[in-house]
Parts: C-alpha cells; structure tokens; sequence
C-alpha cells in the first residue's frame, strides 16, 4: 500500500474511533507491523511491511493498535483489547493472517540440508539448525550469507565457533570481573571492570570512560 495513502487512512481510522489527540508516525520495523506507543500516543506503522501489504492487512494492522489504545496500557492481548478487536471488526489474534507478505531478511542461514533461516541482522551466536536438531550440533551448523554472498561474521561470532570447534566454551565474564581490551585500537591492552554484561557485548570501565566491547574483544586480566 502507497505510505500516503495508508497514513491517511489510519489517521481517518483514529478520528472515527476518537483518538484524534493521538498521532500516526512511520518506522523501519521489519518484524512487526504496528505499535501502539501509550507515552507519546502514537500509532506507529513499519514502512517496509506497509508497502508490501494490501490496504484490508494496512487497515487490520491500525485496528489492531487502535484497539491497543482504547484497551489502555497494562492490557497487552487480554480480554479488554480481545473485546476491542471484535467491537472493530477485527479478529483478535495477536498475528497477521499467515499469508500477509514479510520482509525478507538480509541475513540467510542455510544448513548442510538445505534448510533455510533468515535473519535482519548479522548473527552475534553461534546457531545450529532447528529443523535438523532441537539441541545444537556443529554437523547442523548454519553457513550464513548477507544479500546472497559470503559477508564478515561478527567477532562474538567467530570467537565462539573457534571455542566449540576446539571442545570448549566460550568463557562469558562476570559484574566485577577485571578484563584486558584485545581489540585493535586505541584502548588495545587497556585493564579495566565489567560494569554490566549485555546479549553480546561487556560494558568495561576505563580510566577514560565506560566502553562497550563485545564479548570476544576482552579476555580475563
């Protein structure tokens, strides 16, 4: 569907429901559709899926968040917004209907069967196929490729591989723990302590500051 299209459409859908204090904004989601944002009160659309969708899925997805917003927050997909969903017309299922087009990922995994995976960002973890095995296997590993070609893997990435490749784990430091930067630069060899310990990567305090550094960009001091 043509953005201005939809944008007019969902603006239309909010002043006939009553939400005319609230706002429709555009993002670049390319997992979900819409979001209904209570603190600012905006409804707000993925560009990549809307113009892929038809107008009855466009439509769907503003009554979906519409329905968020007259439910009120703390509700989630419980009775109240369930209630909303059918006084809108709309099911009231948390999901698009199964065909309703999705943006393709970047990102694509393939086994050595065949089995296919995409992701929109670059792998951080080392990821073995689902569908050849519920627990990780190096036979089921999955070669990854971004837009169809060969692409550098994430430090985490290859530190881990190397890890299990050589029958170990990768050690994951701990809130306290002092580390030594061995990342190529200008804090390379630098000491400093695990403040927080995100996903992927370390939150290290220096004399300088408080770095981020993924989790293979330190080794224990």
């Amino acid at each position: 569907m043509d953005l201005h299209e939809a944008y007019d459409e969902a603006r239309r859908l909010l002043h006939e429901h009553g939400l005319d204090d609230w706002r429709v904004q555009f993002d670049t989601a390319k997992k979900r559709a819409g979001v209904c944002r209570f603190h600012d009160r905006v409804i707000g659309l993925s560009a990549p899926m809307t113009r892929l969708h038809s107008e009855d899925v466009v439509r769907r997805t503003v009554l979906h968040e519409v329905a968020h917003a007259l439910a009120g927050p703390g509700t989630g997909h419980g009775p109240r917004w369930q209630a909303q969903a059918r006084r809108l017309g709309i099911p009231p299922d948390r999901c698009l209907p199964e065909d309703a087009p999705r943006v393709p990922g970047a990102w694509v995994g393939v086994c050595s069967r065949g089995h296919v995976v995409e992701r929109h960002r670059r792998p951080e973890r080392v990821v073995g196929c689902s569908e050849c095995s519920s627990t990780f296997a190096l036979e089921h590993l999955l070669t990854w490729t971004y837009h169809g070609r060969p692409a550098a893997m994430h430090p985490n990435y290859l530190a881990e591989l190397a890890a299990i490749r050589e029958g170990r784990r990768l050690t994951i430091l701990g809130v306290g723990s002092v580390a030594r930067v061995v990342v190529p630069g200008p804090y390379d060899g630098r000491l400093g302590t695990i403040l927080k310990r995100g996903r992927t990567s370390y939150h290290l305090r220096i004399e300088e500051g408080v770095l981020r550094v993924p989790f293979a960009g330190v080794q224990p001091a």
